[in-house]
C-alpha cells in the first residue's frame, strides 16, 4: 500500500500538464494589483485635472477689472464660492471645505492696486480597489495663483499729418500710375485746375485737380489709409476697454501748415461714440493748395508780422494796432484777418505746408496734465500722444536757427521776408511733451524718394536719412515707434502701436 502511494506521488511530481495554470495563478496576483493601481490612478488623475481647471478659473475671478474695485474680503469669498460650487459636481471625490484655503493680498498704492490671489486645496479620491492596495484614498494638493493690477485709464491724442505729402499714393504701383497719367507723383489737392506743373494733362484737367483725379481713378493715397487706420483705432480702443476694464478716450487733430481739432476728447466706450470719432476722422483731407496759402495763425513766421501789418494808408504810428486774429484768403487771393476783408496783408506761405513745430506747440497746449490713470478720487488718466507723419518739415520760419538739421529758401513779399524750411522734425518739441509725463508713440509713413522731382533732390534728399532717426528719438521707447513703407498695412501698424501703448503703460509694482 505504501509502495503504491509513493509511486502515485512520484507520478504527480513528474507530470508537467498543470504547470501553466499554476504559474498563471501565481502571476495573476501582481497583474491584478497593477491593473487596480492603474484604474485608481487614472480616476485620481482625471479628478485632479478637473479640480486644477476649476482652481484656475476661480482665482481669475478675483482679479477681473470689476473685482479689483471690490475689497480683498469680497474677492476671497467670490473665489471660495466659485471653487466650491464647481468642485462639488466632480464625481469620484467628496468636496471638503475644511481643506480649502484662499488668500487675497492687495498691494495698495495711493493711486494703484496690485492683487495676488492664491488657492490651495487638499483633495482626496476614494480608491475602488483600496482593500487590495491597502490604501483607501489617493490624496493630492491643488494649487493655483493669479496676479494682476488694474489697467490704467488713458487719454489718446492722435496728431495726424494731413499735409500735401500725404497725397502720395499708398503703393508703388499707385506712384507709377500718377507719374504716368499726370506727370507728378503727388495727387495735389489744389484750386488751380490748370496747374502748369503737371506735365501730362490728365483726364479732367482744367475742371478737376489731380487729387480728385486720383479719387476717380481709384488710386489709394496715404491719407486714405491713414484715415482708415485712425478710424480702426477707435474700434480697437472699444474692444480693448471691454477686456481691460480701463477707460480710453480719444481726440484727433490734423496738421499741415495749420493745426485743426478734428475730434474733441471722447470716450471710446460705445458704438455711438466710436461712430462719432470715425465720422470726424472722415473729414481729414489735405488742405486745398493755392499757389500761395496764408501763414497759419501764430506760426513762427506769422508771429513776426503783427509788428509790420498795416491798414492801407495807415500811418507809421498805427502799425502796431493790428493783432493777428485768424488769417484767411479773400476772393482776390490775398491774406487778411478774418472778418475784416479790408485789411490786405499779402502774407502767402509759398507752399510751406508742413509746420510740425507749430502743431506740437499747439497740441501741447491742448493736452491736460496726465495722472496715474487710476479710479481713485482726484486722479486723472495717463496721456499718450500718437503721431502719424512722414517726418519731413516744410514750414515758414523767421530764422535759419529755427530750421534744425535742414535747409532754407528765402521768400519775400512787400512787407518783409521769411524762410521756407525743409528739415527732419525737431525732437526738442517731443522732449518738452515727454517731460510732462506724456508718452509719445510715432507711426512713420516712410517718406519715399521722388528722384524725378528736382525740388526733392535739392531740398529733401540731403537730410532724408535723418528723418527716421529723429522720429525714433521722438518716441518714448523703441516699442512705441513703427515704420510703414509704401504698400505696408498702415491700419495694422497703427493698431499694433495702440496695443503697445496700452500694454506698456506704467504700473506701480514691487
Amino acid at each position: 500500500m505504501k509502495q503504491r502511494l509513493l509511486l502515485k506521488c512520484q507520478a504527480l511530481v513528474a507530470d508537467r500538464a498543470g504547470n501553466v495554470a499554476i504559474i498563471f495563478a501565481f502571476a495573476a496576483i501582481p497583474v491584478f494589483i497593477g491593473l487596480a493601481a492603474v484604474v485608481d490612478y487614472s480616476r485620481a488623475a482625471k479628478v485632479r485635472g478637473e479640480l486644477a481647471a476649476i482652481a484656475d478659473s476661480a482665482v481669475l475671478t478675483g482679479t477681473t477689472p470689476a473685482m479689483l474695485t471690490q475689497s480683498s474680503a469680497t474677492a476671497q469669498a467670490a473665489v471660495q464660492n466659485m471653487f466650491a460650487a464647481q468642485a462639488q459636481t466632480i464625481r469620484g471625490q467628496t468636496y471638503n471645505p475644511a481643506q480649502l484655503t484662499v488668500t487675497v493680498s492687495d498691494d495698495k498704492q495711493s493711486t494703484y492696486i496690485k492683487r495676488t490671489v492664491q488657492l490651495n486645496y487638499n483633495a482626496s479620491v476614494t480608491n475602488m480597489f483600496g482593500a487590495l492596495l491597502s490604501q483607501s484614498q489617493t490624496s493630492f494638493p491643488i494649487q493655483s495663483t493669479a496676479a494682476t493690477s488694474n489697467a490704467p485709464n488713458i487719454d489718446f491724442y492722435m496728431l495726424v499729418d494731413n499735409s500735401p505729402s500725404m497725397e502720395l499714393p499708398a503703393t508703388a504701383q499707385g506712384v507709377s500710375d500718377m507719374i504716368t497719367k499726370t506727370g507728378c507723383a503727388f495727387a495735389c489737392h489744389e484750386n488751380d485746375f490748370k496747374d502748369s506743373e503737371l506735365s501730362v494733362q490728365y483726364k479732367g484737367w482744367g475742371t478737376i485737380d489731380s487729387y480728385t483725379f486720383a479719387k476717380n481713378a481709384g488710386i489709394a493715397l496715404r491719407i486714405d489709409n491713414v484715415r482708415d487706420a485712425v478710424s480702426q483705432v477707435a474700434t480697437t480702443a472699444q474692444s480693448t476697454m471691454s477686456f481691460s476694464g480701463a477707460n480710453y478716450r480719444m481726440a484727433v487733430y490734423g496738421f499741415n501748415y495749420d493745426f485743426a481739432k478734428i475730434q474733441s476728447l471722447i470716450a471710446a466706450d460705445s458704438n455711438t461714440n466710436v461712430s462719432t470719432i470715425q465720422a470726424s476722422v472722415a473729414s481729414l483731407t489735405p488742405p486745398l493748395m493755392a499757389k500761395n496759402n496764408c501763414l497759419a495763425d501764430f506760426s513762427d513766421a506769422a508771429r513776426k508780422y503783427p509788428q509790420t501789418y498795416v491798414y492801407p494808408g495807415a500811418s507809421k504810428d498805427q502799425r502796431n494796432t493790428v493783432s493777428l486774429g485768424g488769417l484767411a484768403k479773400n476772393t482776390s487771393g490775398s491774406c487778411y484777418v478774418s472778418g475784416n476783408d479790408s485789411i490786405n496783408y499779402s502774407l502767402p506761405n509759398n507752399d510751406s505746408m508742413t509746420d510740425f513745430n507749430y502743431a506740437m506747440t499747439r497740441i501741447n497746449a491742448e493736452m491736460t496734465t496726465p495722472g496715474n490713470g487710476s479710479t481713485q478720487s482726484g486722479d486723472t488718466p495717463q496721456g499718450v500722444l500718437m503721431i502719424v507723419t512722414d517726418g519731413v518739415v516744410d514750414a515758414a520760419v523767421t530764422s535759419s536757427s529755427d530750421c534744425v538739421g535742414g535747409n532754407t529758401v528765402s521768400i519775400s513779399n512787400k512787407y518783409g521776408s521769411f524762410l521756407r524750411c525743409h528739415a527732419p522734425i525737431d525732437t526738442s518739441y517731443c522732449t518738452t511733451i515727454k517731460n510732462r509725463g506724456i508718452r509719445v508713440a510715432v507711426l512713420y509713413t516712410t517718406y519715399q524718394p521722388v528722384e524725378t522731382d528736382s525740388w526733392y533732390k535739392s531740398h529733401v534728399k540731403p537730410f532724408i536719412s535723418q528723418v527716421s532717426t529723429n522720429l525714433q528719438a521722438c518716441a518714448s521707447s523703441p516699442a512705441l515707434f513703427h515704420e510703414v513703407t509704401t504698400g505696408g498695412d498702415i491700419k495694422a501698424a497703427l493698431a499694433d502701436l495702440f496695443q503697445k501703448a496700452v500694454t506698456t503703460a506704467p504700473r506701480l509694482t514691487h
